[in-house]
């Protein structure tokens, strides 16, 4: 158990460092992102490389995206949209107080 501990501690003081947390969040919103763009592509039937044909990207580009290891700019999110077939929504929401 004290391994668990000494690895809770350590991600404790990670998230504790400056800018941890936005790093974090955006990095799930990445992972996100490629989540639902995989789910959309497999609801096709598509490879990897239809989509990238489709979007005017490389195989690797999808790949990567898809994992959650890059973040795309508006204009990749247009295009993956389009060749989906799927509407691309971006929308700023006020966040909810925990009082």
């Amino acid at each position: 158990m004290a391994e668990r501990t000494a690895w809770q501690q350590l991600r404790d003081e990670r998230m504790a460092e400056s800018g941890a947390a936005e790093a974090y969040d955006a990095a799930r919103l990445a992972f996100e992102l490629g989540k639902t763009v995989r789910a959309l592509r497999e609801q096709q039937g598509w490879t990897q490389t239809r989509l990238a044909e489709a979007a005017g990207m490389t195989q690797p580009a999808v790949a990567r995206f898809e994992a959650g290891g890059t973040m795309p700019t508006i204009p990749v999110l247009e295009r993956l949209a389009s060749a989906l077939e799927a509407e691309l929504v971006v929308q700023l929401e006020p966040r909810t107080s925990a009082a």
